[in-house]
């Protein structure tokens, strides 16, 4: 996502605004061009919507700058809501890869016994980004922890630790590990890597090469895959292979850039049935871990049809913020009968039945196989995670170097708010009751950078950051996930649109700088409120904050 002033197609000059009426249309134009000089040439166009009062404003982009215009115009009393005017195209990113037409997780038209749109509207996603840098230059890397991959498929694209110079027993790049090139083997405590159909599979769902005419194509079209081989698939080789990932995710992080890698998921598609957190405390507490140097997991519960919630998972059923617990839909959207669910425990489904993707055999260099399985669920969304790092603007990531932990979280508040809801995944199956939507994930994260940013002055005649940055809404729980900026303890609070407070709650105070807050909507009616953070005689400016 780029800031305000580069987003797409916006067309120069014009702004919408909804208004409380339409009567209020030149009242606010008059009160703007009072305002300041630089906008008397705002003026109204034409009204869009007599039923809902929305109008289509001018302006001149020569003599005032465009984001300050929208800001003005945002922030006006008389607005309910403001946005530039976009152009818009045909949705024609459908790329030409030959299996496409198969593969109904990403574009379900209906055959085979589906149901249209019963998929993850991966095209309209494309529409926006194909994914692989970030806003400001890094490579994004998604981590798949897995027993194996083809690293010469001609339809993947794996990471190589270029810094690290192959087979001479050195560690050149510093990270803790010799000869590191190709990823990670934690058996033999090296690089090679040898062929496996399931984490070739698991790949190619992330990141297999898009619009390149053969095979299938990836949620991401251009994402690196960090290959790691677990070995004997024993508890202790999963946490050598977290921690790999977390050296270098840390060392990028320290480095800035300049070593490491810019990993943001993890893809695990293994576990233990019928296991209970309390017996897995250091596997648990690898999320955390990862967490906190800006990585978030995503994880497949168990093909078995019960309850996680009272039976038990590993990975699935640890407590840990930054771990995405994933079930396995079909494309009727039903849950595979073969998958397990959890109210509290497993927090959306994503495709995962009769899913085409890249694979191996030892007759053939490469091939392309369909299967089944939570395992090929949860690379839709370690995929999904890494193509919203693609779209968010150059200051979500400045803000994510700055403060790693918290931003991933508004990455994972984004996309468990953007589920579809289907009927399947309610009822105590999952904490969202959805699939997985790339597009609406793509877009919520966009709103990141499309709010008025402001400063308060300190007593000592400084300016300090005192910024209320985004609100994330996630409609399956009614909790707001609220992002801000602060240096100091703050309280946050809703007032009516009479100007009465509603709600208060206590701000975060285990960070400096970005904050993040969680607040429960379900006692609050429906309506419009306008959210400020407070701190001693500072108040931040106001954000309107709709509850439907």
């Amino acid at each position: 996502m780029k800031g305000i002033s580069q987003q797409r197609n916006i067309i120069p000059g014009n702004i919408i605004a909804m208004l409380h009426s339409n009567d209020e249309a030149q009242v606010l134009v008059a009160s703007l061009q009072k305002m300041d000089g630089k906008f008397t040439q705002f003026r109204q166009e034409r009204i869009l919507s007599n039923s809902m009062h929305i109008f289509l404003f001018d302006f001149d982009t020569t003599a005032i700058d465009e984001n300050n215009m929208l800001n003005a115009v945002k922030s006006h009393p008389l607005v309910l809501i403001a946005q530039f005017n976009h152009q818009i195209q045909d949705r024609t990113n459908t790329p030409n890869d030959a299996n496409f037409s198969s593969m109904w997780d990403m574009n379900n038209n209906g055959g085979n016994g589906g149901i249209p749109d019963a998929d993850i509207d991966a095209p309209e996603a494309w529409d926006i980004t194909t994914g692989g840098l970030t806003a400001s230059g890094d490579t994004i890397v998604v981590a798949v922890i897995d027993g194996g991959f083809k690293l010469t498929h001609p339809d993947l694209n794996f990471w190589k630790n270029n810094l690290e110079i192959p087979g001479n027993g050195f560690d050149d790049d510093n990270n803790g590990y010799v000869d590191d090139y190709y990823g990670w083997n934690v058996a033999t405590s090296n690089d090679v890597i040898t062929g496996s159909a399931h984490g070739t599979h698991v790949s190619g769902t992330i990141g297999a090469r898009g619009n390149n005419t053969i095979g299938v194509t990836g949620v991401n079209w251009n994402v690196k895959v960090m290959p790691i081989m677990y070995g004997s698939a024993g508890e202790a080789d999963v946490v050598v292979a977290y921690s790999y990932v977390m050296d270098n995710r840390r060392l990028y992080n320290q480095t800035n850039g300049a070593k490491g890698a810019f990993i943001v998921s993890t893809n695990s598609s293994f576990g233990v049935d019928l296991a209970q957190p309390e017996a897995y405390p250091l596997w648990c507490a690898m999320y955390d871990s990862l967490g906190s140097v800006g990585v978030l997991s995503a994880c497949a519960t168990a093909n078995a049809n019960y309850n996680i919630d009272l039976q038990g998972d590993i990975p699935t059923a640890c407590a840990s913020d930054w771990m995405i617990a994933v079930t396995n839909t079909t494309n009727s959207d039903s849950k595979n009968s073969s998958c397990g669910y959890g109210a509290t425990t497993i927090d959306l489904g994503a495709p995962g039945t009769n899913i085409t993707s890249t694979s191996y055999s030892g007759t053939s260099n490469y091939t392309y196989v369909s299967m089944t399985g939570t395992s090929m669920a949860t690379p839709h969304v370690a995929g999904a995670i890494a193509l919203m790092y693609s779209v968010q603007c150059n200051r979500f990531i400045s803000d994510c170097k700055a403060n790693p932990a918290a931003m991933a979280l508004v990455v994972k508040d984004s996309l468990l708010g953007a589920v579809d809801q289907i009927a399947s995944m309610g009822s105590g199956a999952t904490l969202t009751g959805g699939r997985l939507n790339l597009f609406k994930s793509v877009k919520a994260v966009q709103n990141y950078c499309e709010d008025i940013s402001f400063n308060v002055p300190e007593q000592n005649g400084m300016e300090q950051p005192f910024e209320l940055k985004a609100v994330y809404p996630n409609p399956a729980n009614n909790i707001l996930s609220i992002v801000y900026n602060s240096f100091e303890p703050v309280e946050l609070i809703f007032v009516n649109v009479l100007g009465e407070e509603v709600k208060r709650i206590k701000g975060d105070t285990s960070t400096k700088g970005i904050k993040h807050s969680y607040v429960d909507t379900n006692a609050m009616a429906k309506g419009i409120y306008f959210l400020s953070i407070h701190s001693n005689s500072k108040v931040s400016k106001q954000m309107k904050v709709v509850i439907n």
